[in-house]
């Protein structure tokens, strides 16, 4: 090998070092990291019991007391007209109107105090069909929160309305599909 080529090897390796450390160097400066938190954008109530928690179970339970709003409350607060723009990604799935037609989903007019898998012309999934009860505005906002994990084996692929209070505004314009 003659040393010419030594000489570009060696500095192909250097260049790729120096790149290297401009890349990081640069990075640093426009990426910087803060270890400082800022504070919280409101602050959640927590109870002296949430405070004084000892093990693991009881902050668990705390946690789940203090954010526990029941549905009552949330629905007297909530929006139909909201609920209406969050349920356009039911849409997708399922109809509104009154005698419409099935989608994926079943159509969902007159489903509160609907039995469950009342639909004939629909082909629910047999967790579903073998669930039983009618959709209160209870079960629904159970079921909503968490497809899957309420009813295991449901055919809906949908993950749930995660927020509180979007799901309680869909359940109110649920409930105004209705005779």
């Amino acid at each position: 090998m003659s040393p010419f080529e030594l000489n570009k090897i060696a500095g192909a390796i250097l260049f790729a070092g120096l790149a290297a450390m401009i890349s990081w160097i640069i990075s640093a400066n426009v990426y910087h990291v803060d270890s400082a938190h800022g504070s919280a954008a409101y602050a959640l109530p927590v109870t002296e019991q949430a405070e004084h928690a000892n093990s693991v179970a009881e902050a668990e339970a705390a946690e789940k007391m203090v954010a526990s709003v029941s549905i009552d409350q949330l629905l007297a607060v909530a929006n139909a007209t909201r609920g209406e723009k969050i349920f356009k990604k039911c849409g997708a799935c399922h109809t509104t109107d009154q005698g419409g037609k099935n989608k994926v989903g079943p159509n969902l007019w007159n489903i509160v105090g609907r039995s469950v898998a009342a639909i004939e012309s629909f082909n629910y999934s047999n967790a579903m069909a073998s669930r039983g009860g009618s959709w209160s505005i209870a079960a629904l906002n159970e079921f909503l929160a968490n497809p899957k994990g309420n009813v295991p084996g449901t055919k809906m692929s949908f993950a749930g309305v995660k927020k509180d209070r979007d799901r309680a505004n869909v359940l109110l314009f649920l409930q105004g599909l209705s005779d």
